[in-house]
């Protein structure tokens, strides 16, 4: 007597050489390994979406302690830098409307031309006190007084809003990244200032750069 077997597939039916068992055999139990390997496919994917956070995080753990990253572009934005550059604005009283939006500005533009975000921030400060609508006498505009007679070209070229907070601060730490580079540090804050060889202008300058110097070290970390 032939011993019967069972299939959820193909019912019972008799073990042995007949047309039932040997299709079974055949497309049932090959059916059964196209699905074993289906399940391998689907759980697959879910093990790399589990591994894949993993490897971001190992990504972003090389960035430095204290900075998000930017949804926008993904550029790591300096938590710290602005928290500091907020604090300082805060104690003299600058931008008080719009003090995080100012920090912020600070903070990235810093960065982007490797300038000291204290040195701006001071510079800014004595410039302006964090009015981003501030126009001078000698026709120099926005939250870091960029003098239009120098700069107002270029600014219509790049397309800088100068009443843009935003787009002032970078500009300036554009245009302080150069005079630094060329000048030296104090140097360039001189020439920030407008420093010429007119009469007058050296001794104008120097009690300009007293003034950032002033705030400057007072944002100095003390050991």
């Amino acid at each position: 007597m032939h011993p019967i077997t069972f299939c959820t597939h193909c019912r019972g039916m008799r073990k042995g050489w007949n047309v039932q068992y040997l299709r079974h055999c055949v497309m049932c139990q090959e059916w059964v390994l196209r699905s074993i390997k289906l399940l391998i496919i689907s759980i697959l994917p879910v093990s790399l979406i589990w591994t894949f956070p993993i490897a971001v995080e190992i990504a972003y753990s090389d960035l430095e302690p204290g900075r998000a990253v930017d949804q926008a572009g993904l550029l790591p934005v300096p938590d710290r830098v602005q928290a500091s550059m907020e604090q300082l604005l805060t104690e003299y009283e600058a931008g008080k409307s719009h003090r995080t939006r100012v920090a912020k500005a600070i903070a990235v533009s810093s960065r982007k031309h490797d300038v000291d975000p204290r040195l701006l921030t001071s510079i800014m400060i004595v410039e302006s006190r964090g009015n981003p609508f501030a126009i001078s006498r000698a026709d120099a505009v926005g939250i870091m007084q960029v003098h239009m007679g120098t700069w107002g070209e270029e600014a219509d070229r790049e397309g800088v809003n100068l009443f843009k907070i935003e787009d002032n601060v970078d500009f300036g730490a554009k245009i302080l990244k150069g005079y630094v580079e060329r000048h030296g540090l104090w140097g360039g804050v001189r020439r920030y200032k407008g420093w010429t060889d007119a009469p007058g202008s050296r001794e104008e300058a120097d009690q300009y750069v007293q003034k950032v110097q002033r705030i400057y070290s007072s944002s100095l970390p003390t050991s």
